[in-house]
């Protein structure tokens, strides 16, 4: 649909979706780190193409009672926050509308409450997050692995400029570095990474 509306190429979509494959992660969320379209000019095409509205939540008041309705596993896991309840409905803001497993962890975890979506823009989200539970004095979560979404996630606000003339190649090197660089992945990781994909080829070619 992007690529129809010419908000994007089809050679930009087909880079997409090559990093998609080595990296995983979402397809919306690659299509804006790698600068392909703005943050919020995907928002409002998805707002105008499914029907829901956008809001702002740099202009919301969240009360502490209301964030604690999502248990905050589920906020950060499927990066939604909740805006508004009432008459056992709640509304979340989410950038994702068509983040299935997220309505579904929602529905179970919060029984006798309907979901109601809105949209806002993923860098608004994450920042709404941040603020939330990671302000100075609030307590810190346990280290743990990051999944290839939250490699995505931490890399969202570097603001590079687009990478259009670069192939997957190019751009696969140029971003290894930043990775080792940031901490995000070590040398160590990448090279046991690499050895499992040519064990998982060989086994593929074998069969």
């Amino acid at each position: 649909m992007l690529v129809r509306e010419k908000l994007l190429t089809n050679e930009q979509l087909k880079m997409a979706i090559d990093f998609q494959k080595e990296v995983g992660g979402k397809l919306g969320a690659i299509i804006v780190k790698l600068g392909f379209i703005e943050d919020h000019t995907l928002v409002n095409f998805i707002a105008r193409q499914q029907g829901l509205q956008v809001v702002d939540l740099a202009e919301l008041v969240l009360p502490e009672n209301l964030v604690h309705k999502i248990p905050r596993k589920l906020i950060e896991k499927h990066n939604v926050i909740p805006i508004e309840y009432r008459h056992h409905m709640l509304t979340i803001a989410t950038s994702d509308p068509f983040d299935y497993e997220a309505i579904e962890e929602l529905q179970l975890a919060l029984t006798d409450t309907k979901i109601e979506m809105k949209l806002a823009s993923r860098s608004a989200i994450l920042k709404c997050i941040k603020e939330l539970f990671y302000r100075e004095g609030a307590a810190e979560s346990p280290v743990r692995e990051k999944s290839k979404d939250e490699l995505l996630r931490e890399l969202e606000d570097e603001g590079k400029p687009a990478a259009d003339r670069m192939s997957p190649m190019q751009l696969r090197e140029a971003l290894i570095p930043l990775l080792i660089e940031k901490g995000i992945i070590t040398r160590e990781e990448l090279a046991r990474k690499a050895r499992e994909i040519e064990a998982a080829r060989e086994k593929e070619t074998a069969r």
